[in-house]
């Protein structure tokens, strides 16, 4: 089951780093992964969590809870672990605020982490996180960019963020999502598919029901 394969494979990682006493930052996405990574939330190992900080890829812009927030959704599944320090990206306060804030917040807990891994998928269009093609994230000095789009008002971490984890799990599946997986076979610009910035980190382990297509 390629769900339980995922389950153990990134709680595993996480229950690694932190057995080894260190200090772990995960970045966890919204979209068709919440489920999953409710259950990978249930095997993290509360006897190391006061050593874990769970903060977001990406989040839609609006009230604090609002119905298409990737937080609230997370943890409406039931995503928690005890003794973990939690970081939303949603105060309550303007698009700008809340930005400025969590970039803040951010520069702070990459510092202090031994070890950085993020969840991400990507989409038919090649986005990853928030990150869309030709959108001012790709390019964005910050580690945070916010920008409005027709659908939602985006906050995102920047391929800054991105380059600089340890450890990325992908997950990709649909076959709508097909053509964006065959292409990061090849070397492309990150400003038309911006899923290429997950071939700068580390150690990248893509899950998909992919079968090559001609």
């Amino acid at each position: 089951n390629t769900d339980e394969q995922i389950i153990d494979f990134v709680s595993s990682s996480i229950n690694k780093q932190l057995s080894l006493g260190k200090k772990v930052l995960w970045f966890v996405t919204g979209g068709s992964s919440i489920p999953i990574q409710v259950l990978i939330s249930q095997k993290i190992n509360d006897n190391f969590s006061n050593n874990l900080t769970i903060t977001l890829t990406d989040e839609r812009y609006g009230p604090l809870d609002h119905s298409e927030s990737n937080w609230s959704k997370l943890i409406q599944l039931g995503f928690k672990v005890k003794g973990a320090k939690m970081i939303p990206f949603l105060s309550g306060e303007n698009f700008e605020e809340t930005t400025n804030n969590i970039n803040k917040i951010l520069e702070i807990e990459l510092n202090n982490a031994e070890y950085k891994i993020g969840i991400f998928g990507i989409g038919a269009d090649s986005h990853t996180a928030g990150i869309l093609p030709d959108s001012p994230a790709i390019s964005e000095d910050d580690l945070v960019c916010s920008y409005k789009t027709p659908l939602f008002d985006r906050i995102t971490i920047t391929p800054k963020i991105i380059s600089v984890l340890d450890e990325a799990v992908v997950l990709v599946f649909g076959e709508l999502k097909w053509p964006a997986i065959k292409k990061l076979e090849e070397d492309s610009s990150i400003i038309d598919e911006p899923a290429q910035v997950l071939k700068r980190v580390k150690l990248l382990t893509i899950f998909s029901d992919y079968k090559n297509i001609e």
